[in-house]
């Protein structure tokens, strides 16, 4: 019977509580639309917050014995100190933020914007592949820095390039690599394998002086400052740049994928005749 009259009374003051939260809402949307007087409106939020904090007097203000006269004093110094805050809220720090804001957003251009996005994808998803200690994360953490790197080369007005990242390395290499981690023998049930020959302060050192250098190349460089141009195909000149001026690079770059190719084969044949004479052996 005590549980019950305890359960009866917790049911009663979370309705109480309920409803006070309600009326204060509901009597600030009257005085906002409806035009309610301000002294009603005063009456009647005071009310509410009263009606609130008899309902928390059971949760919250437990050491409080608050009843009676008490209750409606405590009441009214609550009411008094949400009333400065929604003031100064309303009056004072509402219209700095919205003036604040909008002047920011004035300064700020949607072109801007779309560039960043694409830039903090490019780095949070390279980030994710380098630190991540699952490598199934890791592969997908490549395909956002992959399509933010695509993003880049558009605005830099390559779109040959932008394309080609799309096709070749989201489409392509990434789908191998995500097919080569779920068929791998030696991953299996525990994809958090990772490369553990190279330690956190080798890792830290060359990310130092990756830092180091890309810093350096980006205030010394004679960035120069051109009027915007219109975009326009570079497909036709890339293709010409590779077959008259950079077509020893272009070979010499394809003999090494060739190589690249080559070796991955006979990497893979050695292991596999390796597992096979293992299986035999027991």
């Amino acid at each position: 019977m005590a549980n019950s009259s305890n359960l009866r009374a917790w049911l009663v003051r979370l309705g109480v509580l309920a409803l006070g939260l309600f009326g204060i809402v509901a009597v600030a949307a009257l005085h906002r639309f409806a035009h309610l007087g301000i002294g009603l409106t005063l009456g009647l939020e005071y009310v509410a917050v009263t009606c609130v904090v008899w309902g928390l007097n059971a949760f919250v203000f437990r050491r409080l014995p608050l009843s009676g006269l008490t209750l409606l004093v405590f009441s009214a110094a609550v009411f008094g100190v949400l009333f400065l805050v929604a003031y100064f809220v309303g009056a004072v720090l509402g219209p700095f933020l919205i003036d604040s804001a909008g002047r920011f957003i004035g300064l700020v251009h949607l072109v801007d914007l779309v560039f960043y996005l694409f830039a903090v994808m490019t780095v949070a998803g390279a980030a994710g592949c380098a630190f991540s200690r699952n490598i199934i994360y890791s592969a997908w953490s490549l395909l956002f820095a992959f399509m933010g790197v695509a993003g880049l080369y558009v605005f830099l007005g390559a779109d040959f390039p932008a394309v080609a990242q799309v096709l070749i390395y989201i489409g392509g290499i990434l789908v191998l690599i995500l097919f080569a981690i779920m068929l791998t023998k030696q991953i299996g049930g525990d994809p958090k394998l990772t490369n553990a020959h190279l330690g956190l302060p080798v890792g830290a050192a060359l990310a130092v002086i990756t830092a180091g250098t890309l810093t350096y190349m980006a205030v010394m460089a004679p960035w120069k400052i051109e009027p915007v141009q219109s975009y326009a195909p570079v497909s036709a000149g890339l293709g010409i740049a590779f077959l008259t001026e950079y077509l020893l690079p272009f070979e010499v770059a394809s003999v090494v994928l060739l190589a690249a190719l080559v070796g991955a084969v006979i990497i893979a044949r050695k292991e596999i005749k390796e597992t096979q004479d293992t299986v035999l052996e027991s």
